[in-house]
């Protein structure tokens, strides 16, 4: 009868087709070289087939050790998540926590949730970096990043939130002393406050589940800030086309109304970026269980 591979030559194996050299091998795992090399002719014995070839200035990998090296990696990883949870186990969750996205995330959606997450997690610190422009979060040691776009990079994981959709808004003074708003095309007789994403076009084209209308603008105010166009809007200063997170927080207070609702502009997919990790830490993991629904019930599911 057979005897059963090892996972000890195989974490070998995996090491030293990863490091390239015995020396490095047997460094990472804490054995000597001579033990590295004994486990990986058990292995080979075992499986009746060469696995490396070896000279004196590198290795390579056989056919046979290619179609291994796959496996051998799964059981790194294995393992390396098996001690994670046994460790979780007998550990409190705790440590630093640092979430990146834009201003307007930050202040209208994350910004609340991490403070509500901090009372579920209370030995969690927890830090909201607001910022605009693209960060790498392994270069810049992120946790997690709120953003917009997909992810063309094979070292992140990108999970697709849902999507933000930027719609009409104006104060309930506003539109009382205002043109009647029935339709896209009765925007040419109101006031318009307009983000800079727009000033050049001064076009905003509105879609519905049917059709698409471009509507030409000639805006009292043009600002690259979400909360000033939001708040010249509640002063009734106009219409704006603001991000649903950020018209809805002041629809809910009363101070904006939503006009047109079944009409849109830009729809912009919305990911949760992260470092791919073999092994998930379980403050990762709960912060993933808590902020998935969290946000998706704040975006668009559906175009």
């Amino acid at each position: 009868m057979k005897t059963k591979l090892l996972p000890e030559a195989l974490i070998a194996f995996e090491s030293l087709a990863r490091l390239g050299s015995f020396t490095a091998a047997a460094a990472e795992l804490g054995c000597a070289k001579s033990h590295v090399s004994q486990l990986i002719s058990q292995l080979e014995h075992e499986l009746g087939s060469v696995l490396l070839l070896r000279s004196t200035r590198r290795i390579s990998l056989t056919e046979s050790g290619h179609k291994l090296l796959p496996h051998a990696m799964s059981l790194r990883e294995l393992l390396g998540q098996v001690r994670l949870d046994i460790e979780d186990t007998q550990q409190h969750i705790e440590g630093e926590l640092l979430i990146s996205t834009t201003p307007s995330m930050a202040q209208y959606v994350v910004g609340p949730l991490m403070a509500q997450f901090s009372k579920i997690q209370p030995k969690l610190r927890i830090r909201v970096d607001a910022n605009s422009r693209f960060q790498d979060p392994i270069v810049e040691n992120i946790d997690f990043c709120i953003r917009a776009g997909q992810v063309g990079d094979e070292r992140l994981v990108g999970k697709l939130l849902g999507y933000s959709l930027d719609k009409l808004y104006a104060a309930p003074a506003y539109l009382n002393q205002a043109a009647p708003l029935r339709e896209p095309a009765d925007l040419a007789r109101h006031d318009i406050l307009l983000s800079d994403d727009y000033q050049a076009s001064r076009q905003w084209q509105l879609r519905n589940a049917k059709e698409l209308v471009t509507v030409n603008l000639q805006p009292v105010l043009c600002s690259n800030n979400n909360p000033t166009l939001a708040m010249s809007a509640v002063a009734a200063h106009g219409i704006a086309l603001l991000p649903e997170i950020v018209g809805d927080s002041y629809c809910r207070l009363g101070l904006l109304q939503a006009l047109l609702p079944q009409w849109y502009e830009k729809p912009t997919p919305m990911y949760l970026v992260f470092p791919h990790r073999a092994a998930m830490p379980r403050k990762y993991r709960v912060f993933i269980d808590f902020i998935e629904p969290a946000l998706r019930a704040h975006l668009a599911q559906k175009l």
